[in-house]
């Protein structure tokens, strides 16, 4: 029989779509197979047949929570009120100070001295730089950057910093730091400015329910007790009218006292304890027992002593006739009018003859804060053992919970094997392990 072309071509057609079948089988069988075993598998393991387990979703780790607790604690709600020299109003004077609420709180004033302005130098300079970097250390902020002006407080180009120098609430203050003397002795070394000053700060310490201050020079402080001066600081002089005072040694003075020569205070306090501190502009012109009389009897009243203090202490300082703190100290030191200046300042007062003698106050900047101590809740963290404890007992729960899923989700992984096999199997066998991996993972649900 003889062969012709055309029947070879029908032969090598058919030889070729056999060996394509064959190929086409093998390639499709296999996911079904695939498919099938793992179907299989998850069935044996629902009837309690050993295999092997699907793999585990992966664990989160609980986030770390801060834990807070309501505590009562110690803090001093402070006010500020501020005259400058009349004859210096228009550089705002050259007092500064700052009132900081972070923790048990912290007040701090500084008094510039004046006669720097004969030089050409803006005393306020000193003093507020001063006090900028003393709160920031109080409140655990950075120093340097503060005293090299980098980083300005909201009131930096003021003499005052009225709710403090850092961005932190009363309780969310990174390392707050009870050291009055401290702080003062770091803004001492950072203050590199032509000036000086003098220096009061006085802080409250929550843990020790206790004032801790330290002062240089005739700024000053008193605590009052139920209507009576439980402590009160004294002036710190060289001799009369030159106080104690800071300055920036070796670089524009010659010589410098120091926190070292701080006085340094610690009182414990009470609710209801109150607390006036201010330059000498306030101590100078009033006196203790004036002050008494407008103290407030309750924390909302404190900025209102603060103005009527400071008001009055204006009104002595004007007045001529006021036998005032600052002229009973100059008598006290010797330094009373002569016979014959008595003699020519002679006076009738009162019906009666009387030689003149040495009165008024002393005009100047004043400054004065009134801070009251008061007992309030405030939201505290725990300690690292307590706060760890929380998402911990939240892992455990979790990973109970983890368990009992697991074993509903074989179950229904095994009952909708077949189905999600049969809707897949067209597919390709990564598929069909998302779809099974996603049956164990919901199939609690």
């Amino acid at each position: 029989m003889a062969w012709w072309p055309e029947d070879l071509l029908l032969l090598l057609c058919l030889l070729c779509h056999s060996a394509f079948a064959a190929i086409a089988t093998a390639v499709v069988s296999k996911p079904f197979e695939e498919a099938s075993a793992v179907v299989q598998t998850t069935a044996e393991a629902g009837s309690g047949v050993q295999a092997a387990a699907a793999p585990a979703p992966a664990a989160v780790e609980p986030q770390q929570q801060v834990v807070y607790k309501t505590v009562k604690q110690l803090r001093m709600r402070s006010a500020a009120a501020y005259l400058p020299h009349p004859e210096k109003e228009s550089y705002g004077g050259e007092d500064a100070h700052f009132v900081s609420n972070i923790s048990g709180g912290a007040i701090g004033v500084a008094d510039g001295v004046g006669g720097w302005a004969e030089s050409g130098v803006n005393p306020a300079e000193y003093s507020r730089t001063l006090m900028r970097v003393a709160c920031a250390y109080i409140e655990g902020a950075d120093t340097r950057e503060v005293a090299s002006g980098s980083v300005e407080s909201a009131c930096a180009s003021m003499s005052s910093m009225d709710g403090g120098c850092s961005p932190y609430s009363s309780t969310d203050a990174p390392a707050v730091v009870v050291d009055p003397r401290a702080a003062l002795d770091t803004a001492h070394k950072l203050t590199k400015k032509a000036g000086s000053a003098t220096a009061c700060v006085v802080q409250l310490c929550p843990e020790q329910k206790a004032l801790i201050a330290a002062n240089l020079g005739d700024s000053g402080f008193i605590v009052v007790r139920n209507g009576e001066i439980a402590l009160r600081s004294s002036p710190k002089q060289h001799f009369f009218d030159c106080p104690l005072q800071f300055g920036a040694y070796p670089e524009f003075v010659d010589g410098t006292d120091t926190a070292d020569d701080a006085e340094i205070f610690h009182l414990p306090v009470q609710p209801g304890d109150i607390v006036v501190a201010g330059s000498d502009g306030l101590w100078d012109n009033v006196y203790a027992k004036e002050v008494l009389e407008l103290l407030p009897r309750s924390a909302e009243g404190v900025d209102a002593a603060a103005d009527k203090i400071a008001k009055l202490a204006r009104r002595h300082a004007a007045d001529e006739d006021f036998a005032s703190p600052y002229t009973a100290e100059a008598k006290a030191q010797g330094l009373d009018w002569p016979w014959w200046m008595k003699v020519m300042n002679t006076k009738l007062k009162d019906g009666k003859v009387q030689l003149g003698e040495l009165t008024g106050g002393k005009m100047d900047d004043i400054t004065v804060l009134v801070a009251m101590v008061v007992e309030e809740d405030v939201q505290v963290p725990q300690p690292a053992a307590v706060a760890a404890a929380v998402p911990a007992a939240a892992a455990a729960a979790a990973s109970e919970n983890g368990n009992g899923n697991g074993a509903s989700a074989n179950s229904a992984a095994a009952s909708n094997g077949n189905g999600a096999a049969a809707a897949n199997g067209n597919g390709s066998s990564n598929g069909n392990g998302a779809a099974f991996d996603g049956a164990l993972l919901n199939g609690a649900g």
